[in-house]
C-alpha cells in the first residue's frame, strides 16, 4: 500500500534553484552553489574533483606540450602565457644556486671522476676514491680525510674540479654539480652553494620541470622561462640567486648516482638541445627581464599574478577535454580523510566540515577557491584556498567538493527516482554540522554520518521534532520494514517508524534498545506514540500496538503488556501503588501464566485467574510459599480490605494480614 507523502519544505534564505547537476554514472563531479558550499565530512573523508597542479599563475607546462603538439611555436606558447612580453637576449652569468637539500651540520665532498679536486683555502687536494666532511667549527669550517688529514679553516671554502663536484647524501646517494661548490659556515647547518653559468645550470632545470620526452616546442618554451625566472630573482644581497626546490624552480644537477656509485640521472639530449637552440633568449618586459613563474597546468584557466603580464584568462589547451592526451592534472579526483586538516582547527579540534564561502568565478565548480572555513570540534576557523590545498595535500585550489547529497540523488535514480527534482539549492544547516537540499519527494541530509533520504511523513514528524536539533542527521535512508507493513529510518538520537495504522512515530534511547532486544516492530508491533515523560517526571514511556515500554533511571527500560499492563493501568500506571516495572513480561516457570515485578509489587497473570497485583507482606509470604508453583497458585483477586484485615485470594486459599499484630495468616 502506498502511503501519503506530505511535501513539507523548510523555509531557506538561498536561492531556489536546482543546483544539484546530474553526475555522469560513474564519474564525480561538484556543482557550483548560489550560496556557501558547505560539506561535512561523510565517511570520515572529503571527496575532491579538480583540474591542475599548482598555484597556476603563468605558463601551463602541461598547456605548453598541448600547444606544441598542435603545431604551435615555443614564441607563440610564451605569447600566450606572458602577454605583453618581448623577445630579449642575456649573456651567460654565474648563478648562486642554494644547495638544500645539502644544507646540513655537515657536508661530505668526493671526486667524481679520476680527476682530483682542489680546495680554495688548503694547499691540500681531494684525491678520487677519499671523501672529505666538512663541518662547522666556530665561525669557520673544520675538515678533514679519514685519517690523511685535518684541517680548521677560517671561512667559507670552494671546491672545484675539471668534471664538477660530487656531493655525497647521508643514505650513500650522491649529485654531481658543474661548476664549483662552495660551503659557507653557519649554525647549525652549512651553506652549500653551486656556483654555476646559467646555461649549464638550465641543463638540470629543464628536464626536472619537464619531461624531457616531450615535443621540442615545449621544451624550449620551457627553456626560456626557466633562464627568465632564474633571472629575475636573483638575489644580489644574499649567500645565493635561487634555490633547487619548488619554491624557486626544481634543480637536479648534471648527475645522479646510486650508492653503489652507479648513473641513474643525467641530463637529456633533448632538454640539453632545446636549451642551446634558445641560448640566452628571454622574456622582457618594461627593459626587465620578466618574472615568468609557470606551474605543472593551470586546469583550463590561469590566474592572475603579480605582474601585469600574468593575466588570469582561459586556458583550453590545459583544460579537460582539450588537453594532451596523458595529461593526468587536467581532471583528478582525491579522498582526503578529514583528519588530514586538523592541523587547521584551533589546537585540539578535529576537522568535521567545510564550507567553501568565496570563489574567483573562471571555470568550472564556479572557480578556484580563494575563501573557505573549516568546521571543527572546537570552533570555526576562516583558511584561503591556497590554506585549503597545503592542509589537504591537494594538486591545485581549482576544486570542487564532492557533494555526497548530490551523490545519494544519484543512486536514488536523479530526478526519475522517488525524490524526483530539486526544490531547493543545497545549503548548510543552521547548526554547521552538515547539508541539505529539499526535493519534490523529499530531503536529503548529510552529515558525518553519511548522506540519507528522509521523507513523507517520518520527514515531517523529524521536523516536528526539530530536524537535525532534535533527533539528529538520519543515519540510514528512507526503508521498509522486514514485515512490508511500514517504514523507517534511523536518526543520530532515535528512530520515526510509520504504518497506516500508527502514524509516524518516534522511538529513541532505552526504550527504543528494549524495543529493539524485542524484535522491533515484529515483537511489540508499532509504536502508537512518540517518546514521552510520564506524567511524575520521573522517567518515560512509548506505547506500541502490543504493549509499553517504559524508563526510569531506577528501573531502566522495561516492557508491559497484555492483561498485566491493562490491570496496571487500573492502578494509576506509575503513579500508582506499584511504580515503575522492574522486569519486563516474563513467562511463570510453571508455563501457566506471566508476570512482571514492579518497583512496588508484582502483576500476575493467567487465563484462569487474569491479572492480579500482590504487593508487601502479602507478596512475601506467597513468594515463601513457592508462588505460583505452591500450594497457593496464582492470586484470583487483588488484595482486599475486609473488616480492618487485608486480603487476598489465591486459587489455593486465602491470605489475610492483621495490620494490628502484623501477623499474616492462610486459610
Amino acid at each position: 500500500m502506498a502511503r501519503s507523502r506530505s511535501r513539507l519544505l523548510r523555509l531557506t534564505t538561498g536561492l531556489v534553484a536546482g543546483t544539484a547537476a546530474a553526475l555522469a554514472a560513474g564519474t564525480l563531479t561538484a556543482a557550483p552553489a548560489s550560496a556557501d558550499e558547505v560539506r561535512p565530512a561523510v565517511g570520515g573523508s572529503f571527496t575532491f574533483v579538480g583540474h591542475g597542479y599548482g598555484h597556476g599563475i603563468g605558463m601551463s607546462q602541461w598547456g605548453a606540450q598541448s600547444r606544441a603538439v598542435a603545431g604551435q611555436g615555443y614564441r607563440a606558447i610564451l605569447d600566450f602565457y606572458y602577454p605583453g612580453t618581448a623577445v630579449a637576449t642575456r649573456e651567460n652569468r654565474t648563478l648562486r644556486v642554494g644547495l638544500t637539500a645539502f644544507t646540513a651540520p655537515a657536508v661530505t665532498v668526493a671526486a667524481p671522476t679520476g680527476a682530483a679536486l682542489s680546495l680554495s683555502t688548503s694547499g691540500q687536494k681531494l684525491n678520487p676514491g677519499q671523501r672529505l666532511v666538512v663541518t662547522g667549527a666556530g665561525a669557520g669550517l673544520a675538515a678533514g680525510v679519514g685519517g690523511a688529514w685535518q684541517e680548521n679553516w677560517g671561512g667559507a671554502v670552494t671546491v672545484s674540479g675539471p668534471d664538477g663536484v660530487l656531493l655525497v647524501k647521508a643514505d650513500g646517494t650522491s649529485v654531481r654539480y658543474e661548476g664549483t661548490v662552495r660551503i659557507v659556515p653557519g649554525s647549525p647547518n652549512l651553506t652549500v652553494v653551486n656556483d654555476v653559468p646559467l646555461e649549464t645550470y638550465l641543463r638540470g632545470v629543464v628536464p626536472a620541470e619537464s619531461p624531457s620526452s616531450w615535443n621540442a616546442e615545449a621544451l624550449k618554451a620551457q627553456s626560456v622561462a626557466a633562464r627568465s625566472y632564474a633571472l629575475s630573482v636573483l638575489r644580489a644581497q644574499a649567500q645565493t640567486d635561487i634555490c633547487d626546490t619548488t619554491a624557486c624552480q626544481v634543480y637536479r644537477g648534471a648527475e645522479s648516482r646510486d650508492a653503489a656509485g652507479r648513473t641513474t640521472w643525467t641530463t637529456p639530449a633533448s632538454t640539453n638541445a632545446a636549451i642551446a637552440a634558445t641560448a640566452g633568449e628571454i622574456r622582457a618586459h618594461g627593459g626587465e627581464v620578466a618574472f615568468t613563474q609557470f606551474s605543472s597546468s593551470n586546469g583550463g584557466w590561469s590566474v592572475a599574478g603579480s605582474k601585469p603580464y600574468l593575466v588570469a584568462k582561459e586556458d583550453p589547451f590545459s583544460a579537460p577535454g582539450r588537453a594532451v592526451a596523458g595529461d593526468p592534472v587536467a581532471s583528478w579526483t582525491a579522498t582526503v580523510a578529514a583528519s588530514t586538516f586538523d592541523g587547521g582547527c584551533a589546537p585540539g579540534g578535529a576537522a568535521t566540515g567545510i564550507v567553501v564561502t568565496g570563489r574567483d568565478g573562471r571555470g568550472d565548480f564556479g572557480g578556484r577557491v580563494r575563501t573557505a572555513k573549516l568546521l571543527c570540534t572546537n570552533g570555526t576557523v576562516e583558511v584561503t584556498g591556497t590554506k585549503l590545498r597545503q592542509l589537504g595535500g591537494l594538486r591545485s585550489d581549482f576544486v570542487g567538493i564532492v557533494s555526497a547529497v548530490q551523490l545519494a540523488h544519484q543512486r536514488l535514480g536523479g530526478t526519475g527516482g522517488p525524490l524526483g527534482a530539486a526544490t531547493s539549492g543545497e545549503l548548510g544547516t543552521p547548526n554547521g554540522r552538515g547539508s541539505y537540499q529539499h526535493f519534490q519527494g523529499g530531503s536529503i541530509y548529510a552529515s558525518a554520518a553519511g548522506a540519507h533520504d528522509v521523507r513523507g511523513a517520518i520527514r515531517e514528524r523529524w521536523a516536528q521534532l526539530g530536524w537535525e536539533n532534535g533527533l539528529g542527521f538520519p543515519t540510514g535512508g528512507d526503508s521498509r520494514t522486514p514485515d512490508g507493513s511500514g517504514f523507517y529510518t534511523h536518526f543520530e538520537n532515535g528512530s520515526v517508524y510509520w504504518s497506516p495504522a500508527t502514524g509516524a512515530r518516534e522511538v529513541r534511547g532505552a526504550i527504543r534498545e528494549r524495543w529493539a532486544q524485542l524484535g522491533w516492530e515484529r515483537g511489540l508491533g508499532f509504536p502508537t506514540t512518540g517518546d514521552v515523560r510520564t506524567p511524575n517526571g520521573v522517567g518515560y514511556y512509548t506505547h506500541f500496538q502490543g504493549g509499553s515500554v517504559y524508563w526510569s533511571p531506577a528501573t531502566g527500560a522495561r516492557e508491559v503488556r497484555g492483561a498485566i499492563r491493562e490491570r496496571w493501568a487500573q492502578l494509576g500506571w506509575e503513579n500508582g501503588p506499584l511504580g515503575f516495572p522492574a522486569t519486563g513480561d516474563v513467562r511463570t516457570p510453571n508455563g501457566k501464566g506471566s508476570y512482571t515485578r514492579f518497583q512496588g509489587g508484582s502483576i500476575y497473570s493467567s487465563p484462569a485467574t487474569g491479572a492480579h497485583a500482590v504487593r508487601g507482606g502479602l507478596l512475601d509470604t506467597w513468594g515463601a510459599q513457592g508462588w505460583e508453583n505452591g500450594a497457593l497458585g496464582f492470586p484470583t483477586t487483588d488484595e482486599t480490605w475486609v473488616g480492618g484485615v487485608l486480603v487476598q485470594r489465591f486459587q489455593g486459599g486465602t491470605l489475610t494480614w492483621n495490620p494490628a499484630t502484623g501477623a499474616i495468616t492462610r486459610s
